[in-house]
C-alpha cells in the first residue's frame, strides 16, 4: 500500500508522462518538451519508489526489487552471478 507524500491534486492528462526527479520535483513530459509541475522539494529516502498516485497526488511505497546492501555486495552489477 502507498503512502501519500505530498497532496498535489494534479490531473492526468492524456498524452503527458508524469515523472519525479531525483531531487524531488514532479514533472511532466510531452513530445520531447518538459514542464515543472511542483517546484517544491522532498527528500527521497532510499528504499522506496516514488510515483503519482490515481488521485494526482506524490506517494511512495516501498521497492520491492531493491536488495539491501548486504546482497548487494554478493552480485555483480547487471548479472545474477556470485563473486567469488
Amino acid at each position: 500500500m502507498a503512502e501519500v507524500v505530498k497532496k498535489l491534486g494534479l490531473a492526468k492528462l492524456d498524452g503527458f508522462l508524469y515523472f519525479v526527479e531525483s531531487d524531488g520535483t514532479v514533472w511532466k513530459h510531452q513530445g520531447g518538451q518538459k514542464t515543472i509541475v511542483s517546484k517544491s522539494k522532498i527528500k527521497r529516502e532510499e528504499g522506496y519508489l516514488y510515483f503519482i498516485d490515481m488521485n494526482g497526488d506524490l506517494a511512495r511505497r516501498s521497492n520491492p526489487q531493491q536488495r539491501d546492501k548486504e546482497t548487494s555486495e554478493l552480485f555483480k552489477p547487471g548479472t545474477q552471478v556470485t563473486r567469488e
